[in-house]
């Protein structure tokens, strides 16, 4: 038995709560699968044709729709089966283009959410790499988006030479110019620009994962998905917590040629997200978008760049706001027990940043809002970063702000 093949027989037996979904076959040079979970979602043809409408992939490419709802919402499941019935008449097979369509109405209320629709799609697409003994590429989209023409195309290169990444995080973009609606174009643009903000910021005090955990412009191979656990079940941040997982497994791969274009609309169904930043905007009736200050990553950036491994260790060194948080997590018992662990500063490194992980730097992001630094204007903060790298950068309005950052991302991924 192969290696890979113990790999992924060990993750589905420990961790798949299903069994085998789709019926047929999987052709043995499939190298790459999207997956896509989506409830009630009126866009979801869009989502298909536009990757029918790209440049099509010159290898043997999956397409894995998750239609899911709880047990009992009997208005989803009717919305589903005619859903399901229209579109497997007009997505089937189309070139290297296979399509499967899961119907599953009947998963708990209490998990129900995009988190175990994802896991259930990955899960599948793993259960399908494991039978030809590949570890192929699963690609994370949302069926309320739409992609460039280059997509599958880009993504192949990678999906055809597993050895060269673990993680890939793709460009998106959410589109600004044709929201008819001013209110929804002004809170997403906001709500990107904050995403962009807070991922340069992370970049700026030298965080070894300073990349987007979007979750319809993710990718990761498949057994590293194994080897971390899986996707969690949870109904909102489950791309946030997965990325975390497999980031440390390194090779993170940051695709800016494969763009995908996630919706602007509103949403109520998940704490936090575009949808729920959406919602929050309109309610709150402001003028203004505020966010984490940039002096919290001013105070982390002294923090990441002190020598733990080799320099004398004094609390007294960081800010009050550091110095506090350290003390409330145990900090000098936690790097006594990494320091006897470890005997390079290799090794020191990557526990240290086991530990303070992307998790744990958003614990003290809102731990110093709360106690040091309260959330200032977006405009402000962004342009304190800018401050840092650029002699000009246009101050007049968040989306030229917006658009700059995109700009910047594209051609340096960050600029720390």
């Amino acid at each position: 038995m192969s290696a890979l093949k113990i790999i992924t027989q060990t993750y589905l037996n420990k961790f798949s709560n299903t069994t085998k979904l789709i019926r047929e076959t999987i052709n043995k040079a499939c190298k790459q699968i999207v997956i896509i979970p989506s409830y009630c979602e009126p866009e979801l043809e869009k989502t298909l044709t536009s990757l029918l409408d790209g440049v099509q992939p010159t290898i043997i490419t999956e397409v894995i729709i998750v239609l899911n709802c709880a047990e009992g919402d009997s208005e989803a499941k009717e919305f589903h089966k005619k859903q399901k019935t229209e579109l497997e008449k007009l997505f089937t097979i189309n070139g290297n283009l296979f399509f499967h369509f899961i119907l599953v109405n009947d998963l708990p209320p209490k998990h129900a959410g995009v988190g175990l629709a994802r896991k259930i799609g990955m899960d599948e697409a793993i259960r399908r790499f494991e039978q030809i003994e590949y570890d192929g590429l699963l690609v994370c989209l949302d069926g309320d988006c739409t992609v460039n023409k280059n997509y599958l195309l880009e993504l192949e290169k990678f999906a055809i030479a597993p050895e060269t990444y673990n993680t890939i995080c793709l460009h998106f973009e959410h589109d600004i110019e044709n929201e008819k609606d001013e209110t929804l174009k002004k809170g997403i643009i906001y709500y990107e620009l904050f995403l962009r903000y807070y991922k340069e910021a992370l970049a700026y005090c030298k965080f070894p994962y300073a990349f987007h955990t979007i979750g319809s412009s993710m990718a990761v191979k498949a057994s590293v998905y194994c080897k971390a656990g899986g996707m969690n079940k949870r109904k909102a941040g489950e791309d946030f917590y997965f990325l975390n997982k497999v980031f440390h497994y390194g090779k993170v791969i940051e695709l800016n040629a494969a763009i995908v274009y996630p919706s602007s609309r509103i949403s109520t169904r998940v704490p936090f997200g575009t949808g729920r930043a959406q919602q929050n905007f309109i309610e709150k009736k402001t003028e203004t978008f505020e966010t984490y200050a940039f002096q919290s990553f001013e105070d982390l950036k002294l923090l990441f760049s002190y020598n733990f491994h080799e320099g004398h260790f004094d609390l007294n060194s960081f800010s009050p706001s550091v110095k506090h948080f350290l003390s409330e997590n145990d900090f000098e018992n936690k790097l006594t027990e990494i320091k006897k662990h470890t005997t390079s500063k290799q090794q020191f490194q990557k526990r240290f940043y086991d530990w303070f992980d992307a998790f744990m730097l958003l614990k003290f992001v809102h731990f110093a809002r709360d106690n040091y630094y309260p959330n200032e204007a977006i405009r402000s903060e962004v342009a304190a970063l800018l401050k840092k790298h650029e002699n000009s950068f246009p101050t007049t309005n968040e989306k030229d702000l917006l658009i700059y950052l995109r700009k910047i991302q594209i051609k340096l991924s960050n600029f720390n």
